[in-house]
């Protein structure tokens, strides 16, 4: 959660004010204005060797030639939705453009931005979060907690109709919650759910009775997509893979269809319960990569990009240039950054310490993405009320890295690649068969800035005698039951995870979220195979930090996770996104940030 500090009334005389929310610190950041020492509070002041990108980018690809910088332009930070002159029309298309296509358009399956993204302009929650991070009332009206903090009760909005016509009731709710918690569903998080032992429904009144204290829990369970009980009843199987394909919600738009590889279109929903929507038609348009996404922005075929999908930082100064879009810019709450499966010589502290000193973070952040990002040393984000100042980031170090592998036992074989015995009883200690140091490093097809940074980082791991190879999928298959994440090979994985509006991270580390298979329910998949040598730890502080409601004492917790996760590197931190989309100048209403997906508001569009 993103914490809006107050600010003092009086700075010292010429003294700009410190930036102290999200949005302010990547402001900054792009304003050049953010001093030293303020970086170093932040732990974004990285203490970098040598430039490594000028030397690496020539063997990686050259970065697209963007069009000068726009000295007179920059990007407009969002402050609210956008209000373009002229009268708001009804009636009309707008078109979305993302490079990223959904695995399944079900909100209990789906783990992708993508999917999220359009799965809210057609489906409520009982609320939902808006673009100022507070739970706005959406198939409910109301809710209270018990003073032991165990009973939730919910009031629901009345006369509500879903898209095939049955009625909104509590029993939707009800079913909702046992086909999320079925485990031949596989629901791919069952946070907050798991927690309810009952749920009684007295007219329109809902009451959730859980089994015990759980901070996160309205982030979690109010804040999920309600689906009809009729498409439930049809069973496990069927209401896996035809609902994903075509789901039923109570929102302000239908689903039309899907092309697959082309388009999704959503249709104006006339039994919608709240004010209808202004626009007649969205649709949802897939392109293959970053430059078609380009080339549509300038052209006007598309007419709008988003948080997850929007303009690259590298190509903002281009887009900039073009007459047909406003560049907008908000921070968010998404980490990129390498995922480590825990196999083989990941299995040890040294190495994926040794991996974070080879990885060239600040020049890949200063260098390739034009500065537009912010540092990252953990799970939680710059400006927010849990996120530790004090951790410092590893500085890019080849030879502390070399010095830590061969600590970890690996020693130069054929070809100069490392060598050395896997980890078994003990991930500290190699005693296991003789293998090579061999790594895949894993991208989304289509992300031009991810493949370049793949790139970049392994040319430098391989200059340490890692082997690492560059590998690509798109996006449905790699997050797939046959992607990298289930392979038995060493592997990293270059990507993104978005937080939620409380700053809970069992989700990522928690043993309880290891997935069982890999159509499983949880979020933990780098410990597939192997549990982390710190997982005992780990799930003491992210159980403890989800029992906790009081925030000093929260914030306490999660200090101590973020040092735990800076120690023993399960993932290798690059940077916190700053997303930047992209919209017509005569559409108004739209309303982007990092406390939801992009269709969230999208009855409220309009064209003039």
């Amino acid at each position: 959660m993103i914490d809006p500090i107050s600010r003092p009334d009086r700075f010292a005389a010429g003294a700009a004010p410190e930036p102290r929310t999200l949005d302010e610190l990547v402001q900054a950041r792009i304003d050049g204005r953010l001093s030293r020492r303020g970086l170093l509070r932040r732990a974004v002041a990285l203490g970098f060797a040598a430039p490594v990108i000028g030397v690496m980018l020539h063997a990686a690809g050259d970065v697209a030639a963007a069009a000068p910088a726009r000295q007179d332009k920059q990007p407009i930070p969002v402050t609210g939705p956008t209000k373009p002159a002229g009268e708001a029309q009804t009636g009309g298309t707008v078109t979305v453009g993302s490079n990223s296509e959904p695995d399944t358009l079900h909100p209990y399956i789906t783990q992708l931005v993508a999917a999220s993204d359009v799965i809210w302009g057609m489906m409520d929650g009982l609320f939902t979060y808006d673009s100022e991070q507070k739970l706005a009332p959406r198939l409910a009206t109301a809710y209270s907690i018990s003073d032991d903090g165990l009973t939730y009760t919910f009031t629901l909005r009345e006369g509500v109709s879903f898209h095939n016509g049955d009625a909104f009731t509590g029993e939707d709710v009800v079913n909702s919650w046992k086909i999320i918690m079925n485990p031949d569903f596989g629901a791919f998080n069952q946070n907050g759910w798991d927690k309810i032992d009952d749920i009684t429904v007295d007219g329109s009144t809902v009451t959730m009775r859980t089994t015990e204290v759980y901070a996160p829990f309205l982030s979690y369970v109010a804040d999920t997509r309600i689906c009809p009980s009729s498409a439930i009843a049809k069973g496990v199987d069927v209401f896996k893979q035809e609902f994903g394909r075509a789901p039923i919600g109570t929102g302000p738009f239908t689903f039309g269809e899907w092309r697959a590889k082309e388009q999704i279109t959503l249709d104006k929903f006339d039994g919608y319960w709240g004010e209808p929507a202004h626009l007649d038609r969205i649709i949802y348009r897939i392109v293959p990569d970053d430059n078609t996404l380009m080339v549509q922005l300038r052209t006007g075929e598309v007419q709008a990009c988003g948080s997850g999908a929007g303009i690259p930082p590298t190509r903002v100064d281009e887009a900039l240039g073009f007459d047909t879009i406003d560049v907008l810019q908000h921070a968010t709450l998404g980490w990129n950054h390498i995922d480590l499966k825990n196999v083989d010589f990941i299995r040890m502290t040294k190495v994926r310490q040794a991996l974070d000193f080879a990885t060239p973070s600040k020049d890949i952040i200063e260098k390739l993405l034009k500065g537009r990002a912010l540092p990252s040393v953990a799970d939680q984000a710059p400006g927010s009320w849990a996120f530790d100042p004090d951790i410092q980031p590893r500085p890019y170090d080849l030879e502390q890295a070399k010095q830590l592998l061969a600590e970890a036992g690996l020693t130069p074989g054929d070809g100069g690649v490392l060598q050395g015995k896997i980890p078994t009883d003990d991930p500290q200690v190699g005693d296991g068969e003789v293998k090579p140091f061999e790594i895949e490093l894993w991208f989304v097809s289509g992300n031009t800035d991810n493949e370049r940074i793949a790139q970049v980082v392994a040319q430098s791991w391989n200059s340490l005698g890692v082997k690492t190879t560059v590998k690509n999928q798109d996006i449905s298959t790699i997050w797939g039951p046959e992607g990298y994440q289930f392979t038995p090979q060493m592997t990293g994985a270059l990507f993104g995870w978005f937080n939620g509006n409380d700053p809970t991270d069992a989700y990522y580390w928690n043993s309880s979220q290891i997935p069982s298979t890999p159509t499983g329910s949880g979020g933990n998949l780098p410990a597939y195979f192997h549990h982390y040598n710190f997982q005992e730890e780990i799930d003491k502080l992210t159980t403890a930090g989800d029992a906790t409601t009081d925030q000093e004492a929260r914030k306490q917790i999660y200090f101590q996770i973020q040092e735990l996760l800076h120690e023993e590197v399960p993932v290798i931190f690059i940077d916190w996104e700053v997303a930047f989309p992209g919209v017509a100048k005569n559409i108004g209403g739209f309303w982007p940030s990092a406390f939801n997906y992009l269709l969230w508001n999208a009855g409220e569009w309009y064209l003039t």
